[in-house]
């Protein structure tokens, strides 16, 4: 994997994956050597072993796209372990109960074969192997790849259309149309069987993923698809290896299981290898959880302030400074925003006062965490330290915009020297005045501002649109040179910060017009890094792939890796009317469900102290009063916001989470928090209703979509907790897994089920199963489906390299209970689904 970005000045090791010798020519006799097969061929390995396996691979490889049809490769390389020996017919398994074998036979074929199958060439095994000098261990060695496919790329030339057509006519690419990408997605599925072996199977297995990878961006770049992070490449579940990279490495198990799922292998294994900085006071992450951080969840009971690292390492004597809760009270209940402004005294002491917020007042909002140590839930005040050391950040950041907040990066030696000139002139000289707004000052504090403090909580909004700029403080961003690292590695440091994990500062990130993240060298404008790496995009062209040299191809995988990593930013809902040099306005309604989709993927994976906080802030961004939302029963806040909205994406339906009940108990569509998958920004959406929600099947024109995918079937029968059903047209079978099997009743008079997936039911494999919904039949009336919904679940289509008709179970429990039903397209004439939940 020594193709792909690493990050720079970090002590993680990379993961080796060693070269596993293959039993042929003249390997077979060392193979027999004893059970220390990999070690001991390792020390041995000859230009002979290197000519052995090469032989082993397939001979005669014909040239790339222009003069061999992918159906003939593609084919061929599905029977290379039948070819080997390995198997007698396709039912037969390739793998064997021996860990080593398994492993050898994975490289042998899904890296070695793979890669010369896809190049069209034979391929020169000398050139991928390298030893390491410390363990003399034999080791594959990827650096040669980007090279190789740079002349895979020029071979191509005028192959465009073809290359097209592997990944379908859309933008984004379609597996369904693309012989070369589903198998390279039926090759990442065959993955899963090394993930749960011990060492080497799951290195290998991680650097077949990456291969996988690695060739599924040479087709999008052949076919002049740009780089994105939506483009339909393979996402890593949870994977055992990085996972122990990950813990090994000091990361928070909350924060490794918002990942999975998320990136691309070669993504997750760049984000493990990150260097993590050891947080302020020894802090760990051992009681943490996938479902909670415990170090960023504080306990009002036991929280303490703390002081500044430097003050604390000196035996930190300060002093707490803050302002009067009542004062801070009024100016709220006046309906202005209160500001703090900090005078210095004579013997370089500051003292925070209250001001209210006017017009031509500028200020900038503080975006931290409470676990840094900045917080206070007794009173309205801080370490004076600490009030030093932000108040010499925001001077910095005075300093370098020269009366504005600028754009440039800033350092501390403006800073310095306005102190030097004030104490060379002996003069005091005017200080800059400098406003903040941070909550520790500027939310009250105490039992008797309950009222008021929600009251601030509904200004949240309006404070970070309004303030000049956002500065993002974390403790352990504070501890990086960001000047020492490239775009990606910055990018990557921030959404793997505590700061990108809380919901508070989600949204403060949301509202800011411009945001600042400050690194111990200094303040960097995100804004401006984003806009920089979208132009690099820009200019990166694709026109003439034979002069594409191997540095493009490498700043196009450094491309593809910023894209990931920064994603957090793009998808990010942009709740102010400027942002940056960017005339962006905020959603009009009709892209209301979209921006609902932006929030819920934002804090799906965020944690907040109090649960009561996270209805307040989904109601701040989906333009809904805060204030009226927390006042209602904890039990009806969900309801409102999803009541309060015009439409909602369809893949809602699909969350297996917690849902709202009726008032029988029976669990409804809606769910009851912001949790379960991603939601897709697709294209269709449903309207909500006084008495339910309505799909519209048809597009602008009045003609049927033909997403997203709709079947029909009789339920005679149906009261298993999973299922298969055949479709007409497909040669597979789709098995389907329930995930609420209570909600269906023996005692329901029920005559058809529908059921309503995210996309058509073919029988090309996908690297994710396709999530659903089952529903029952209420009534039809010609041009409506009005049904009940019942539950999501999950559909897995068979096999398509086995070609014919497969049963792909989810577990063991489906095989004693499976019962294959006919299932029909629901028909052409139907042109809605109305899902009846009446006001329950």
């Amino acid at each position: 994997m020594d193709h792909i970005p690493y990050p720079v000045a970090t002590s993680v090791p990379p993961v080796e994956v060693p070269l596993l010798i293959f039993h042929t020519g003249s390997c077979s006799d060392k193979l027999s050597a004893g059970p220390s097969k990999v070690e001991e061929l390792n020390e041995n390995l000859t230009q002979s072993d290197c000519t052995a396996i090469q032989d082993s691979l397939s001979t005669g490889a014909a040239p790339g796209l222009d003069s061999r049809s992918t159906s003939e490769w593609t084919l061929d390389f599905w029977k290379y372990p039948q070819r080997q020996g390995w198997t007698i017919s396709g039912s037969q398994p390739w793998w064997t109960s021996d860990v080593e074998d398994t492993a050898r036979r994975a490289q042998e074929w899904m890296y070695f074969e793979l890669l010369q199958q896809f190049l069209g060439e034979p391929l020169d095994v000398n050139s991928l192997v390298r030893k390491n000098e410390t363990s003399e261990r034999i080791l594959l060695d990827s650096r040669i790849i980007p090279e190789l496919l740079t002349r895979w790329l020029a071979r191509q030339r005028g192959s465009q259309q073809e290359a097209q057509n592997y990944i379908g006519t859309s933008c984004g690419g379609s597996r369904r149309e693309s012989r070369v990408l589903s198998l390279l997605t039926e090759v990442a599925l065959e993955c899963n069987q090394l993930d749960n072996l011990p060492a080497p199977a799951q290195s290998t297995a991680l650097a077949i993923r990456v291969l996988v990878e690695t060739l599924e961006n040479a087709i999008y770049n052949l076919a002049h698809v740009k780089v994105s992070a939506t483009r339909d490449v393979q996402r890593l579940e949870k994977n055992r290896l990085l996972e122990h990279r990950f813990v090994t490495n000091g990361w928070c198990a909350f924060q490794v299981a918002r990942l999975w799922g998320q990136y691309s292998p070669s993504t997750a294994y760049y984000l493990s290898s990150l260097p993590r900085q050891p947080t302020f006071g020894g802090v760990k992450h051992d009681e943490c959880d996938e479902h909670r951080c415990q170090t960023t969840s504080i306990d009002p009971t036991t929280y303490k302030p703390r002081h500044a690292e430097s003050c604390y390492n000196d035996g930190g004597q300060c002093r707490m400074v803050g302002v009067e809760s009542s004062k801070v009270a009024d100016c709220i209940k006046r309906g202005r925003i209160p500001l703090v402004m900090f005078q210095e005294s004579a013997d370089g002491g500051l003292h925070p006062e209250i001001v209210e917020s006017r017009e031509d007042l500028r200020y900038v909002a503080l975006s931290h965490v409470w676990s840094g140590g900045l917080g206070n839930v007794n009173v309205n005040s801080m370490f004076s330290c600490q009030v030093r050391k932000i108040y010499d950040l925001l001077l910095e950041l005075r300093m370098t915009g020269a009366d504005e907040y600028g754009r440039g990066l800033g350092t501390r030696k403006y800073n310095d020297l306005y102190r030097d000139m004030r104490k060379a002139l002996r003069v005091p000289l005017p200080e800059p005045k400098i406003l903040l707004w941070i909550d520790t000052l500027c939310v009250p504090v105490g039992q008797e501002h309950q009222e008021v403090r929600q009251t601030a909580i509904a200004q949240m909004a309006q404070i970070y649109v309004e303030a000049q700029c956002v500065l993002v403080v974390d403790p352990e961003l504070q501890k990086l040179n960001h000047a020492d690292f490239p775009d990606e590695q910055i990018f990557a440091s921030i959404l793997c910060s505590s700061w990108n994990s809380r919901s508070w500062t989600f949204q403060e990130a949301c509202m800011a017009r411009v945001f600042y993240v400050q690194f111990q060298d200094g303040h960097c404008v995100i804004d401006e890094k984003w806009h920089g790496f979208m132009k690099r995009i820009d200019q990166t062209t694709f026109s003439d792939t034979a002069n594409l040299s191997h540095g493009e191809q490498a700043i196009n995988m450094h491309n593809a890796l910023m894209a990931e990593v920064s994603d957090w930013f793009r998808t990010m809902p942009v709740m102010t009317r400027t942002r940056g040099h960017d005339t962006r306005t905020l959603m009009s309604r009709s892209e209301d469900w979209q921006n609902f989709i932006r929030v819920w993927n934002g804090l799906r994976r965020r944690s907040t102290t109090k649960t009561d906080d996270l209805y307040g802030i989904i109601a701040i961004m989906v333009d809904l009063s805060a204030y009226e939302i927390l006042k209602l029963d904890p039990r009806e806040r969900m309801k409102a916001i999803l009541r309060s909205q015009s439409s909602l994406p369809i893949s809602l339906l699909y969350q297996n989470c917690d849902k709202l009940c009726d008032s029988t108990g029976k669990p409804l569509w809606a769910p009851s928090e912001i949790a379960g998958d991603h939601l897709k920004m697709e294209s269709e959406y449903m309207a909500v209703k006084e008495d339910g929600l309505l799909i519209d099947l048809r597009d602008a024109d009045g003609l049927r979509h033909n997403w997203p995918g709709t079947y029909m079937f009789s339920a005679a029968g149906l009261l298993l907790t999973s299922f298969t059903i055949h479709v007409a047209g497909i040669e597979s079978m789709v098995s389907v897994k329930l995930h609420q099997t209570t909600a269906v009743g023996m005692s329901e008079k029920i005559s058809f089920w529908v059921v309503l997936c995210e996309d058509e039911l073919t029988s090309v494999p996908t690297v994710h199963n396709k999530r659903g919904v089952l529903m029952s039949l209420r009534a039809f009336d010609g041009s409506t489906l009005k049904v009940d919904y019942v539950c999501p679940l999950m559909l897995s289509s068979g096999s398509a390299k086995a070609g014919n008709a497969g049963l792909e179970c989810l577990n063991e429990d489906f095989r004693c209970s499976a019962q294959t039903l006919d299932v029909e397209k629901v028909s052409l004439k139907e042109s809605s689904i109305h899902i009846i939940t009446g006001r329950s």
